[in-house]
């Protein structure tokens, strides 16, 4: 059995911003553009190191990095809110595994349900006739 070379693998180093696909199929592809579902995937994951990495431990949100994060990253959906605990409830909910940190996974359910309230609220506006 012989070693495969490494191009015939594709290399995930980086969160898509470094998605290099080789092969010797295609020896002229040595770079595939993202789609605008894989930059919306990578900006997610951007954003979440971006705040998970300033208090050391580099895979988790602190409590105050989530704060952090919501404050620059999610501002128009705190204004709305009434509830001066808000980040606490919303760490709360998010930390299923009471670790009093919150980590990729749970994060994304943070942005899951936001985005799933977001596209209810296109459907309905969708379903209203403009007025002209």
């Amino acid at each position: 059995m012989t070693n495969q070379p490494s191009a015939m693998v594709e290399i995930y180093q980086k969160p898509l911003t470094c998605l290099l696909i080789y092969s010797e199929l295609c020896p002229n592809l040595s770079a595939v553009m993202p789609s605008q579902l894989e930059s919306a995937m990578e900006s997610l994951i951007m954003v979440f190191h971006r705040y998970s990495d300033k208090d050391g431990k580099r895979n988790t949100l602190s409590k105050k990095e989530l704060k952090q994060l919501m404050e620059t990253e999610l501002a128009s959906f705190l204004k709305s809110q009434k509830d001066p605990a808000t980040i606490d409830k919303i760490m709360k909910d998010l930390d299923q595994n009471g670790d009093g940190e919150v980590s990729f996974e749970e994060f994304v359910s943070l942005v899951v349900g936001l985005s799933i309230a977001c596209e209810e609220i296109y459907q309905l506006q969708s379903k209203t006739p403009s007025k002209k």
